[in-house]
């Protein structure tokens, strides 16, 4: 099996030429929350209940979960205390039993291609949506290209007063694709997130900072953070001034200096997963 059905057919992208989105064209659109897994269902077992709780009356929702070869026992507790989620399609397990270290550009971007909805939210671990976010969303998107959870000063991504929840990042479908997705040349921890609403706004699209009272997440430590990354300072909230998300920006600066915005749109979250405890694999592949 491969996604091929699941891939929008586009041109190329520019201020001037932004794909048609799906989202506006539909009365209720499908939001997808894409969450990426390793080593985190201590946070998972936390936030999930309560996200799908907060959604039980939206049915275009739908939560995509990426297990990035979690050594904790994240597969085993998503198949008991989600059994229900998993026959209705309300949630959808993916395994990829790969990877030995994290690489967040590469989970991010396998979860955003296998999401079926027009309206693509990464949803870290540890973040609450709050109530009735979809529906939100929904209605942001009817005017602007993307949001953020980081708050937007001039050209770049900062901060905001709710520390870990810059990577709430919403996207319509198709301007994910053009854009090739998360950078997969950042292996470090920190900043792919940040840089995706920064390329959009180098090509002149429209994005805003999400509401705060969308904003919530369980606080907890670099450790958990860079456990599978072997640089451990990350910088985090310093301005990029140093660590990891320094040597990420860096590689942004340089490919914004030579004009280089958007990532291969052909070639971004490739591998195999497996979906649902499913034996069968299926294939990540090149686009053709």
């Amino acid at each position: 099996m491969n996604d091929d059905a699941l891939r929008p057919r586009l041109g190329p992208i520019g201020p001037t030429s932004i794909p048609p989105y799906l989202c506006r064209q539909e009365q209720r659109a499908l939001v997808s929350f894409c969450i990426t897994c390793k080593d985190r269902l201590i946070h998972l077992r936390q936030t999930l209940p309560r996200n799908l709780a907060w959604h039980q009356d939206d049915a275009e929702v739908e939560f995509v979960i990426v297990n990035y070869n979690s050594g904790d026992e994240l597969q085993q507790w998503v198949q008991d205390e989600c059994a229900a989620e998993l026959a209705s399609g309300r949630i959808v397990h993916y395994f990829n039993p790969e990877p030995t270290a994290f690489h967040a550009s590469h989970a991010k971007n396998q979860a955003f291609r296998l999401a079926r909805g027009s309206i693509l939210c990464n949803l870290d671990a540890d973040n609450f949506t709050g109530p009735g976010f979809a529906a939100y969303v929904r209605e942001q998107l009817q005017a602007l290209d993307f949001l953020s959870g980081g708050v937007i000063e001039g050209d770049r991504i900062v901060a905001t007063n709710v520390r870990g929840v810059e990577g709430r990042n919403v996207v319509p479908r198709e301007l994910f694709w053009a854009l090739g997705g998360f950078d997969e040349q950042f292996s470090s921890w920190g900043y792919e997130d940040s840089n995706l609403s920064e390329r959009m706004m180098a090509l002149g699209l429209k994005g805003r900072l999400i509401e705060e009272r969308y904003l919530s997440c369980i606080d907890h430590g670099d450790e958990l953070r860079t456990r599978h990354f072997s640089n451990k300072v990350t910088g985090r909230n310093t301005g990029r001034a140093f660590g990891s998300c320094r040597d990420n920006y860096e590689i942004w600066l340089q490919k914004k200096a030579g004009g280089s915005v958007v990532c291969a749109p052909d070639r971004f979250g490739c591998g195999t997963v497996y979906r649902n405890f499913a034996s069968e694999p299926l294939v990540l592949g090149l686009r053709p």
